[in-house]
């Protein structure tokens, strides 16, 4: 028997209301037993993101979710074994039965925040998930990755803490300086699977009013293709260098033209939020336009850029996205019309080999950027530009942690919320085998972190990179298992950062 947590009266309740939902096989115990138990582990593994109930069962469910010793009950028991696997397949084999998903349109990763990507309702009619919860959350991500736990009403870890259920303590430290690797701890990522080969965590601390971080990582520094999650650094440059010519400048107004006049001049903003969404129209592709931002540098430039930030001096990062760019040679346009950022006329040709460590680095110079010494900072970036990138950002395709949230069943515990990722994906015809990547910046008030010990809610901030890999000489079973595979991964990540066994 585990060691449940719940009052008498929470204990009451929570039998009494498994027991309306159907998950006895008998009568409710006086006591805390195996027929609750059993009732409990059924309602753990019946969570899911896309769960379809009366009003009477989702009435019961929501007050249950709404008891803290419930959920912290619930996070114990999904993180037994292979539970979060198991639950995050069974759904994709109901997309799949449901003609909702298929290898092509992938049930976490293709899903879009609006519950459709795009294309997706052409091929399949019955792809009709619902929009994500933080769709309407997107609009304050800026201003709350610009907010600070006060440490009245919210607090943070410290620059100690120590991991739940253990005497370990870890240490966070300052923000490291621009092109300077951090220590990356390659001890807490046991658990994960042998298919996620390389991954990266750096976890903030708020002392004093600075970030500061604990770095961890599986093969956090080696060099591989990280597909389309890479898309964001052409972006982000364009914004260095525009705000470097004109820093008052904010990227929202600013257009992308093409001096040609073969294709019509577009915002950034609408151009950024089509990389990140996919919507496609008028031959606006993500990769296209990837490959178009690229245009703004010439290939070593770009690459150089890039290891001045993050310091590893081994990556190659010259390529394209598969396709030409929209346009070959474009212009950056400031508000009234003047040139902010010409063209280069050198192709980027050669490989895109990055590491996890250099994303999710990327990712904290732009969700923290208000919060680590200015001499640390993304040189030239205004955070009034940044704010345009991470409302690209929150609109991305994959909705890994939306689904993790539902299947947790910490949608009352969640406050404040920042999801802004971007995923990549790919079957390598080099390496026989697919391929998925995810990188995130995840930040929220936990809620759930009040206890007699610890009164207040605690603040999270998470960045993440994950690439995972599988090769079952059958590209199809392989995608709809990656996808599962890696909703499984950012679950139980999250359900770490929430228990505190990851920190």
């Amino acid at each position: 028997m585990t060691d449940i947590k719940l009052s008498l009266d929470e204990l009451t309740k929570a039998q009494a209301g498994l027991l309306q939902l159907g998950l006895y096989d008998g009568e409710v115990d006086g006591i805390y037993g195996k027929l609750t138990e059993a009732a409990f582990v059924q309602f753990a593994n019946a969570l899911s993101i896309d769960t379809i109930l009366d009003a009477n069962s989702q009435a019961i469910t929501n007050s249950l979710l709404q008891i803290p010793a419930v959920v912290r009950h619930l996070l114990e028991i999904l993180g037994q074994g292979d539970r979060l696997l198991q639950k995050f397949t069974n759904s994709q084999r109901i997309f799949v039965n449901m003609g909702q998903s298929d290898s092509h349109h992938l049930g976490f990763l293709d899903r879009g925040v609006t519950g459709c990507a795009a294309g997706s309702m052409q091929s399949l009619p019955n792809r009709n998930f619902a929009p994500s919860p933080l769709l309407g959350h997107i609009p304050a991500y800026p201003t709350r990755l610009s907010t600070l736990p006060d440490g009245v009403n919210v607090v943070s870890y410290g620059e100690i803490a120590m991991l739940a259920g253990t005497q370990i303590r870890v240490r966070f430290r300052p923000y490291p300086n621009l092109g300077q690797i951090p220590n990356i701890e390659n001890i807490g990522l046991e658990f994960l699977h042998e298919s996620i080969q390389e991954a990266c965590i750096c976890i903030g601390s708020v002392v004093n009013g600075q970030m500061l971080a604990r770095w961890i990582g599986k093969n956090p520094l080696r060099n591989a293709q990280f597909w389309s999650s890479t898309k964001i650094l052409p972006l982000l440059y364009t914004i260095c260098k525009a705000n470097q010519t004109e820093p008052n400048q904010g990227i929202s107004n600013c257009a992308v033209t093409d001096p040609s006049s073969k294709q019509q001049t577009r915002s950034f903003s609408e151009l950024a939020q089509r990389i990140c969404n996919y919507v496609d129209s008028e031959g606006m592709t993500s990769n296209s336009l990837a490959a178009m931002f690229k245009q703004f540098a010439t290939p070593l430039e770009l690459q150089n850029w890039l290891i001045s930030l993050t310091g590893n001096n081994q990556l190659s990062f010259q390529g394209r996205y598969g396709e030409k760019p929209y346009i070959e040679q474009p212009v950056l346009l400031d508000v009234v019309g003047n040139s902010i950022i010409p063209p280069t006329k050198e192709p980027h040709r050669g490989d895109n080999l990055i590491s996890a460590y250099d994303l999710t680095r990327v990712m904290s110079l732009v969700a923290w950027h208000r919060h680590i010494p200015p001499t640390n900072r993304l040189p030239y970036a205004q955070w009034h530009s940044l704010s345009n990138l991470i409302n690209a950002m929150g609109q991305d395709t994959a909705r890994y942690v939306d689904a993790a949230i539902a299947a947790l069943g910490l949608q009352y515990f969640i406050g404040d919320p920042v999801v802004i990722s971007k995923m990549g994906f790919g079957y390598s015809d080099q390496r026989k085998r697919s391929e998925l990547t995810y990188t995130a910046c995840i930040q929220f008030v936990d809620r759930l972190a009040t206890s007699h010990d610890q009164p207040l809610p605690k603040f999270r901030s998470v960045n993440m990179t994950l690439r995972a890999a599988l090769d079952l000489k059958d590209p199809d079973h392989e995608a709809l298992e990656i996808d599962s595979r890696m909703a499984a991964t950012v679950t139980e990540i999250l359900r770490r950062i929430v228990t505190e066994e990851l920190i």
